[in-house]
């Protein structure tokens, strides 16, 4: 699919990874929606990057509430017509362990409600349309053998999204509906930790650092051009998922 003048909804785009995609969508000359949350000041950030290239639109929802949902398809449709591609990007991590069940209603929530009712209206907003594709943000911690105990909800939520994008991509073969697992990532909420914190992170990457929300962006951009590529799990971590060899 070749992405310019599509128009992309991206959600979650006022920082980090949604933010990189935006800008890379932007680049390939797509319009480009931003949703973002709060951070209003993020999303003028990240429309300012995507005007150097192509259109761009900025539309405010908690996606938790889905009459925000709502009320935000009725606004992209007044303004732009329908969207051809939806990115499922806004979710943030929280730890909490197994007992946290407050943890647990949340994260379900912000992860994986957020981004089941997001899609339920964009596909519900344009049946006609030849080709229609979703790419949902998913994590290394949501895949098998990749739960970190100590994000337990967070981590069963992107495993529960992970799953819904297979799924999805069965019912219909003009739904392409894929997403990227990325490992350690790093974006604004990593900045606050330790040089102690940072090293222990990078020591369990095979690429030793971190990966950019660029080098996500790319991956992102790279399966929203290609037609053949439905109901698969890309994970861009870095090498996380692999077992380092001990050096002797």
């Amino acid at each position: 699919m070749i992405l310019k003048n599509k128009k992309i909804l991206i959600t979650g785009a006022s920082s980090g990874i949604g933010q990189a995609i935006a800008m890379a969508c932007a680049q390939k000359r797509a319009t480009v929606i931003i949703n973002y949350r709060k951070n209003l000041k993020g999303a003028k950030q990240t429309l300012e990057e995507v005007e150097k290239h192509s259109k761009g639109f900025i539309f405010q929802a908690d996606l938790t509430n889905e009459k925000q949902i709502q009320k935000m398809f009725t606004g992209i449709a007044n303004k732009t017509g329908k969207i051809d591609i939806l990115v499922n990007n806004a979710g943030d991590a929280q730890p909490g362990d197994f007992f946290n069940n407050q943890n647990w209603q949340d994260q379900f929530e912000n992860i994986f409600f957020s981004a089941l009712h997001t899609s339920q209206k964009f596909l519900g907003q344009n049946k006609k349309s030849p080709l229609r594709k979703i790419l949902n943000i998913t994590s290394y911690y949501g895949t098998i053998g990749g739960g970190n105990p100590e994000f337990f909800a967070y981590s069963v939520a992107k495993a529960a999204l992970a799953s819904m994008t297979v799924a999805l991509a069965k019912t219909d073969g003009k739904i392409l509906v894929n997403a990227v697992a990325p490992g350690y990532t790093w974006t604004p909420p990593w900045e606050g930790i330790s040089v102690a914190e940072k090293k222990i992170c990078e020591a369990k990457v095979m690429i030793n650092r971190y990966v950019t929300a660029n080098e996500i962006a790319h991956a992102v951009v790279s399966i929203l051009e290609n037609n053949a590529i439905t109901g698969q799990i890309i994970t861009v971590d870095g090498g996380l998922s692999l077992q380092k060899l001990e050096k002797k």
